[in-house]
């Protein structure tokens, strides 16, 4: 699972897109609407930074966003994904780990 957000690569958009396997997934105006209590400690890795960096995120989470032909959607995701998400969506928010 690889991400990105449109901020990070010069284009003012609230976008990422990351991928599961062969899956890209693109959501445009991504919002985390639920988050799970179960947190965990963690390092990530930046294309903007060198070395990891450590971070707290949720273990699931849920996202309303729309797809790449503008339809709105709503999806739960747990886990690495979840990670990524949370990872890009602050990219979004102006935060680096």
């Amino acid at each position: 699972c690889v991400g990105m957000a449109a901020n990070m690569i010069g284009v003012n958009k609230r976008i990422i897109a990351f991928s599961v396997g062969p899956v890209i997934i693109t959501m445009v105006n991504p919002v985390i609407i639920k988050k799970s209590k179960d947190t965990y400690e963690t390092e990530e890795g930046c294309l903007s930074l060198f070395g990891t960096r450590k971070t707290t995120r949720h273990q699931e989470i849920e996202v309303e966003y729309f797809d790449i032909k503008f339809k709105k959607c709503k999806q739960k995701y747990s886990g690495f994904p979840a990670q990524v998400i949370q990872h890009e969506i602050d990219h979004c928010d102006g935060i680096v780990i």
